[in-house]
């Protein structure tokens, strides 16, 4: 098991660990991450990035507690829970016993939590960064997570958790792997790359990558960066033809667009997205009507 692997386990234990035993419970950027960011001598930027892997994985779930203000310079602040039910359940229970405190407390009278949720998240904007609008966001939330994973509890398995996370660190240096029109042979001396650059053509470097890497393998890779534009163009250079190619980046594709929701980020490249799923599938179009008349 490699070391990135080992690290984001270890996070989601201790994120676990907290949900279980912890004087929070509910650990949110806010409180943890420089707490998490000592313990693992890394910089924000890479916990942040350990946690966006854990939920893609599904590890955890991600409860937006405040929104972003750039007019009062506020961040983003998100709250972690592990995912199992029985983790849920209890954290749905303290969620809503604080979520009443906060309530009485500011109000001076009595509801039960499905009240105040009704009563209140329609506004929730008013409460942005506010004890209160973070206690509603995290009983609502919570709540709906717990339906998620008891109608989907096959996809939340440890054994499906760790497959996800193997195959989202399926090769720890992917990271630096470079663009596919700037790969060179591999083992060639440095002093030698750029030369080799100049005089190879690319269709020639693109199969001594593909010959190292499986072509869905780097597909995801771009994916992953948001890169659609790269893999537009490998296709409509030819250098991905295959049908089980193509296939495979038109149904990532589908199922990337329903996770728009999830991912504010990939929901600005939805243009691009539609339009690579189309090519994908034009071209299957066009080696089916081959295959047939050929």
């Amino acid at each position: 098991m490699g070391q990135k692997i080992k690290t984001a386990i270890e996070l989601a234990d201790m994120i676990k660990e907290e949900n279980l035993n912890g004087r929070d419970k509910i650990p949110n950027t806010e409180t943890h991450i420089k707490i998490w960011c000592s313990h693992f001598a890394r910089d924000e930027k890479d916990i942040r990035k350990i946690l966006d892997d854990l939920k893609e994985a599904k590890y955890i779930f991600v409860v937006n507690i405040v929104m972003p203000d750039p007019n009062l310079y506020l961040p983003a602040a998100n709250s972690f829970v592990y995912t199992e039910i029985g983790i849920l359940n209890d954290l749905k229970r303290f969620a809503d016993n604080r979520l009443e405190k906060i309530y009485e407390s500011t109000f001076y009278k009595r509801k039960s939590p499905f009240q105040i949720t009704r009563e209140l998240f329609p506004k929730i904007k008013e409460f942005n960064n506010t004890p209160m609008g973070k206690a509603i966001n995290e009983s609502v939330m919570i709540d709906e997570y717990i339906r998620v994973l008891t109608n989907s509890a096959f996809e939340y398995t440890p054994e499906r958790k760790l497959a996800a996370l193997k195959e989202i660190y399926s090769d720890e240096s992917a990271d630096d792997i470079p663009d596919v029109e700037a790969q060179t042979v591999q083992n060639v001396r440095a002093v030698d790359q750029v030369k080799a650059k100049e005089n190879e053509p690319e269709n020639t470097q693109w199969k001594k990558i593909t010959n190292n890497f499986p072509v869905d393998f780097l597909v995801r890779i771009h994916f992953r960066k948001y890169e659609f534009e790269v893999v537009k163009k490998l296709i409509t250079q030819g250098k991905i033809r295959t049908e089980d190619d193509l296939k495979y980046i038109r149904d990532t594709l589908q199922t990337m667009e329903g996770r728009t929701v999830q991912d504010p980020i990939l929901k600005r490249h939805m243009n691009e997205m539609v339009e690579l799923r189309r090519l994908a599938q034009a071209k299957l179009n066009f080696l089916r009507t081959r295959s047939k008349t050929g």
